[in-house]
């Protein structure tokens, strides 16, 4: 019998396109790794209208299960048996239909349409993923088995993907979130598993803050771990998991002296002026242009290293304003421009500006001011500090391996690697050890080696608080500080600078006077 050419072509064309169909409208979950164990994330793959995303659905699986689950359907089956496998299956199908909703509202496009697929898998995964929690919190109490920890994982996690909220219903920033992150950490090794809200009492809590304290944190620090835990156990309160009434009276925050603090200085107008006048080049310009956009705005590291066109706003009265939204706390803020040399510097790199890490700039911002130093003096006076935890492990290293050395004992690679990196460093301060000391045993250190990215907004705020034309309301509307106590405490006048400021305001009252008396 002769071959029909025309019907096997036809077949082939029909079958090519049916998989031609299948791989148009294509949505799969799948991983992006190579380990066979552990956790990791899960990606969506798809593929609609000849456009393909690829985009994390945030959710974590065990990557060995995962892989099982994919050899065959009783695998699967399997999985979705279990309670990971139960979320995720559902976690799935609300995804999917997600994504066949954007299409039909055509509303992904192109590729520039990712953005949108990522946040609305973002709020499925959250939504969804807040409602297990819910229902395991509400199993947990009515076990009477939601310990401290696991109350936390649920707070911690209903942060993350925007389930849990302030009381004003706006998300947690990054900042905050961060915070809350590291307090988790310390959290967890003081805690046992099975520690409940009933345990908290006040010796829970001063022991709590001696394990802060022996681990060498700075009291500040101390304070804000502290506040972790009374917020932690006045928001179980407020949810019903928290019924012992003594755990939301007994954590006390430390006054912190002003010795312990480490010393927090600011650059005056002199030594601002002249490193902006200082002949640089290289990623040593970048660095010190970067602080300066810093100390024009008085924002924080994270906001002044991220600015662009679109932050610079011009009237046509040719005054301006900086403008953004702070990432730490959400505020937006906006800022006068009353320097000319903010408008040099965005002409300069035409908007453009260099990308600068925040490691970067506090390394080469310290070596600049060294060098301005030299012509200028007031960058190498001492000022009174402590040591972080860092600083003080650092100094008794170098002084057990001192010892080692001296007693004739070889070092190993790792001890030698250190040694020679910690004697750079001991040699650049007068022969002692790490630190110099003044005579009263206190760490003293020069201005110039005080300076960091956050320097430039605390000199802005500061200047501009000593012109004393501005109210503190008006001054927070710049810095976005939400609270008076806060920003009082932020700005650095010393006492005879605050005197000098009432006094000049007083001459300025006196004189204004004498000439409406003449």
């Amino acid at each position: 019998m002769a071959t029909n050419w025309l019907q096997v072509f036809d077949f082939f064309v029909t079958f090519a396109s049916g998989i031609l169909i299948q791989v148009e409208t294509m949505s799969q979950l799948f991983l992006r790794t190579n380990r066979t164990e552990g956790t990791s994330p899960l990606y969506v793959r798809v593929r609609r209208r000849g456009v393909l995303f690829c985009v994390s659905t945030g959710i974590n699986v065990d990557i060995k299960e995962w892989n099982k689950s994919l050899k065959s359907k009783s695998a699967q089956l399997k999985y979705e048996a279990t309670e990971e496998g139960k979320h995720v299956h559902y976690l799935e199908q609300q995804i999917f239909l997600t994504i066949d909703h954007l299409f039909k509202e055509d509303r992904l496009r192109t590729k520039e349409d990712k953005s949108i697929l990522e946040e609305a898998i973002r709020d499925v995964v959250g939504s969804v993923s807040g409602i297990v929690r819910k229902e395991k919190a509400s199993q947990n109490k009515k076990d009477g088995v939601f310990s401290v920890l696991s109350f936390y994982e649920y707070f911690y996690e209903g942060m993350i993907d925007g389930t849990i909220r302030h009381g004003n219903n706006s998300k947690y920033t990054l900042g905050t979130i961060q915070v809350w992150k590291n307090f988790g950490k310390y959290l967890r090794e003081y805690c046992k598993q099975d520690i409940s809200f009933d345990d908290i009492d006040k010796p829970f809590a001063d022991r709590f803050t001696l394990y802060l304290e022996r681990k060498g944190m700075m009291p500040n620090t101390i304070n804000k771990n502290v506040t972790c835990f009374r917020k932690l156990c006045n928001l179980a309160a407020m949810e019903g998991y928290n019924k012992n009434a003594v755990s939301l009276k007994v954590w006390k925050d430390r006054t912190v002296k002003e010795k312990e603090k480490r010393a927090e200085i600011y650059l005056t107008d002199e030594e601002l002026d002249a490193l902006y006048e200082m002949k640089l080049t290289g990623m040593e310009e970048k660095v010190r242009d970067i602080f300066m956009l810093g100390y024009f705005s008085c924002q924080r590291y994270s906001d002044y290293s991220k600015l662009r066109e679109d932050n610079f706003i011009k009237y046509d009265t040719g005054l301006g304003i900086i403008t953004l939204t702070q990432k730490k706390t959400g505020n937006v803020v906006n800022v006068p421009i009353i320097d000319s040399r903010v408008d040099e510097l965005c002409r300069k790199y035409n908007y453009n500006f260099p990308a600068v890490t925040d490691q970067q700039l506090n390394t080469k911002i310290k070596e600049i001011a060294r060098k301005l130093s030299e012509s200028v003096p007031s960058l190498r006076e001492k000022y009174v500090t402590v040591q972080t935890s860092v600083e003080r492990r650092s100094e008794a290293t170098y002084a057990k391996l001192l010892k080692k050395k001296k007693s004739g004992k070889k070092f190993t690679d790792n001890e030698r690697k250190w040694f020679g990196k910690l004697s750079k460093l001991a040699a650049t301060h007068d022969g002692n050890v790490l630190f110099e000391r003044n005579k009263n045993g206190d760490i003293v250190r020069p201005k110039y080696e005080l300076i960091s990215s956050h320097t430039s907004r605390r000199s802005g705020a500061t200047n501009l608080y000593k012109m004393g034309v501005l109210s503190s309301k008006e001054m927070r509307s710049i810095t976005g500080h939400q609270s008076e106590k806060v920003f009082e405490g932020y700005i650095r006048v010393g006492l005879s600078e605050q005197a000098q400021i009432v006094a000049d305001k007083i001459l300025a009252a006196k004189k204004k006077k004498a000439e409406v008396e003449k």
